[in-house]
């Protein structure tokens, strides 16, 4: 068990910085605050096989109205979501929003290798961009046996100038003190139980604290120069609809009840035939589901006539679970004309949506 002390002094240690340039005063001063958390399964609240209440968004929400906001959360977090995949749904879930603050919990859910950096840095970047852009915090988790993003997200919100914090700054001295055990903060190798929960929403509002005694700045410096490199800022996303644009086929769009993000789904399959997609873009990317259900099979993937060896869509794997994950189809440094061809191999392939940067 986490004494109330010991979070409070946890939750302190965890805070790395408040930023520079961040216009605190400006944004603590307004009456209604709208916090935008995007992130894997922690946020979600997912562990133990089932999503639990008050994971730790809606524990700050709450006690931000406690404090007389009028608080309000706008969510994108689901099990497995990697940053790419944020990228492609924050116009649409976080952006449309306006927040004010936003909270990016992706250091379990990456690698430390450059494609990943790279999606990372664009999705921030399109965050930053933003037509009103909002606070935007890293909060950089880490596994039982410490994994982490930190090596290359700590430098990433240093280049930036943006709050921070790193759980395990916190955490590992503490365990080898002996004031805890993993147990105490996490039932699982990565997902916090309740105690866990309410430390890293009383990190959150510790950091909200601090900055209110801080100073203020009048307003915020120039967007930096990309700290690696940021292809996907302006991803976009094409949704399956009948009057999609530049989409030819006879595929059967399907309901995905299940997944409030991805609502709806091409389904290529022998019955439906093949889905062609002509597109102005120098990056394609095609979302599909993957499952271990028998139906999920693999479509084959050609680009301008081009059979593509990899990456061939097999949606059907033993650790899916409905969730979405995506290939590359077209990267190139320039914008051009691509026509994109999908055809079934064997059973259903369930297309997403595809991202298209331009």
């Amino acid at each position: 068990m986490i004494s109330e002390k010991l979070r409070s002094e946890l939750a302190g240690q965890a805070l790395c910085s408040l930023g520079q340039g961040i216009p605190w005063q400006t944004l603590l001063a307004k009456k209604h605050l709208t916090v935008g958390f995007m992130g894997g399964s922690v946020t979600q609240g997912y562990a133990q096989l089932e999503i639990h209440r008050n994971a730790y968004p809606e524990l700050v929400v709450k006690a931000l109205a406690e404090q007389g906001y009028e608080a309000e959360c706008c969510l994108c977090a689901e099990a497995g979501m990697g940053t790419m995949n944020g990228n492609l749904l924050a116009d649409e879930w976080i952006i449309a929003r306006n927040p004010d603050l936003v909270i990016l919990e992706f250091a379990i859910n990456e690698t430390t290798l450059k494609p990943s950096v790279i999606s990372f840095e664009s999705m921030l970047r399109k965050l930053l961009t933003a037509p009103d852009p909002p606070v935007v915090c890293i909060l950089i988790l880490r596994s039982m046996h410490g994994y982490s993003c930190e090596p290359f997200m700590q430098p990433i919100a240093e280049h930036y100038g943006l709050p921070y914090l790193i759980l395990n700054r916190a955490l590992q001295p503490a365990l080898e003190r002996g004031d805890l055990v993993w147990s105490d903060y996490a039932d699982e190798e990565s997902h916090p139980n309740a105690e866990g929960h309410q430390l890293l929403a009383d990190m959150l509002l510790n950091m909200l604290k601090q900055a209110g005694a801080a100073p203020s700045a009048e307003k915020r410096p120039p967007l930096p120069a990309p700290w690696l490199e940021a292809p996907y800022t302006n991803l976009r996303y094409l949704h399956p609809s009948a009057d999609a644009p530049g989409v030819e086929t006879n595929c059967t769009i399907i309901p995905r009840k299940h997944n409030a993000y991805y609502p709806a789904a091409w389904n290529i399959c022998a019955e439906g035939g093949s889905l062609k997609l002509t597109v102005q873009c120098r990056v394609l990317l095609v979302f599909y589901e993957t499952h271990r259900f028998p139906e999920y099979g693999d479509c084959r993937i050609s680009v301008d006539g081009v059979p593509l060896k990899e990456p061939l869509i097999r949606a059907n794997s033993l650790y899916g679970w409905g969730n979405a994950k995506f290939v590359t189809a077209v990267s190139s440094e320039t914008c051009g004309e691509h026509t994109l061809l999908l055809e079934p191999e064997n059973q259903s392939v369930y297309i997403l949506g595809f991202g298209v940067c331009e």
